[in-house]
């Protein structure tokens, strides 16, 4: 098969199989995926759900308005960085910060006409993911004190008083699970936020929670297994988490 074939979704079944075979010898196997020939059977929710289906990683030869909230507004998680970085890109504009001389290479796919447009259009969107990366601190913090021992916790009386001070919310949200893919594909973005915004004082139980949405482990794992819980522990000063070494 060639490196350069762009498919159309959904895949015939003879391609999924080779795919299939494909993808088991390469680690890092990303699915290219034929956007405009693809919505002319799929809407782009579909496709993001066939996507997390097929447990394909997926970068794609046309980036629009429709697929970029179906991947933020999704309740399927699905692997395709090039849409976290798009986003982050827009995140960067929105906060004042342009992107890199890299990133502008993908306004091949997505200008930065559009993602002014789309910033426009869809703020509200855009700040409820601002501040769901903000409340990843507040939720991160309460998972950590939660995992030490009853003698351990006795120790943080910082992180006790962080706590109390922490409001847990739970009312419907617009974006999913996908949250997690954009903070770790787009941890420079993350890191953004909470330079400009800070972090908050609350978090919402709709998104930050035990439960298994994200291929059968919760948040507070993926952010320990990608390391943004070690980024999160570092951001106090030294000595304020007396158990520091129990976020390793």
């Amino acid at each position: 098969m060639s490196d350069n074939t762009c498919y159309v979704l959904p895949l015939a079944p003879q391609d999924l199989v080779a795919i299939y075979k494909e993808k088991e010898q390469e680690e890092n196997f990303t699915l290219w995926v034929n956007y405009v020939k693809s919505v002319e059977k799929l809407s782009a929710e579909h496709i993001i759900i066939y996507l997390a289906n097929t447990n394909f990683k997926a970068t794609f030869s046309h980036i629009d308005e429709d697929l970029i909230l179906a991947y933020i507004k999704s309740d399927f998680m699905v692997d395709c960085p090039t849409l976290d970085r798009i986003i982050v890109n827009m995140l960067k504009l929105k906060l004042g910060h342009p992107p890199t001389e890299q990133e502008r290479q993908l306004y091949l796919l997505f200008n930065e006409d559009q993602m002014w447009a789309f910033i426009k259009a869809h703020t509200e969107l855009l700040e409820e993911i601002i501040e769901t990366m903000r409340s990843l601190v507040p939720f991160a913090i309460h998972k950590f004190y939660e995992g030490l021992t009853p003698e351990q916790q006795l120790l943080e009386t910082n992180l006790q008083g962080l706590i109390e001070d922490t409001e847990i919310i739970d009312k419907p949200m617009n974006c999913g699970p996908n949250i997690a893919r954009l903070c770790t594909n787009g941890f420079d973005g993350f890191m953004l936020v909470i330079h400009k915004r800070g972090v908050t004082g609350q978090y919402n139980k709709a998104i930050c929670n035990d439960n298994p949405k994200y291929f059968g482990r919760d948040l507070y794992y993926i952010l320990c297994e990608t390391k943004i819980m070690d980024h999160i522990v570092a951001m106090f000063p030294e000595g304020w988490i007396v158990n520091v070494s129990s976020s390793e």
